[in-house]
């Protein structure tokens, strides 16, 4: 006659058990999460182009920093767009060169 499980062996089975519930929980778990992720990836920012959208002079502000580096302000929403030295350079001389033929030919 088989004698019955005794307390040990039953705890020492059910320790077994448990640790390989806990293995394939954790890898069903795992796999279920990255195939989640993989299908809602984070959504990516979608880069503007600063020379997209033509401002008219009413929109915008334009200010030169201590860098000389020219700054373009939209007055709407308070978003800058910022360009190097030798552009707020050659942009200011240009409009500096406007207004002098401006007031050369008013003389």
């Amino acid at each position: 006659m088989k004698m019955p499980i005794n307390k040990e062996q039953f705890l020492t089975i059910m320790k077994t058990v448990l640790n390989y519930a806990i293995v394939t929980s954790a890898l069903v778990l795992g796999f279920a999460i990255g195939r989640y992720t993989s299908d809602f990836p984070p959504k990516k920012e979608v880069v503007v182009n600063p020379y997209q959208k033509a401002f008219s002079p009413g929109e915008i502000s334009i200010a030169v920093n201590e860098a000389n580096e020219l700054m373009l302000i939209e007055r709407k929403t308070g978003k800058y767009v910022m360009y190097s030295d030798q552009i707020g350079m050659t942009i200011f001389r240009m409009y500096t060169n406007r207004i002098y033929q401006n007031g050369k030919s008013n003389e």
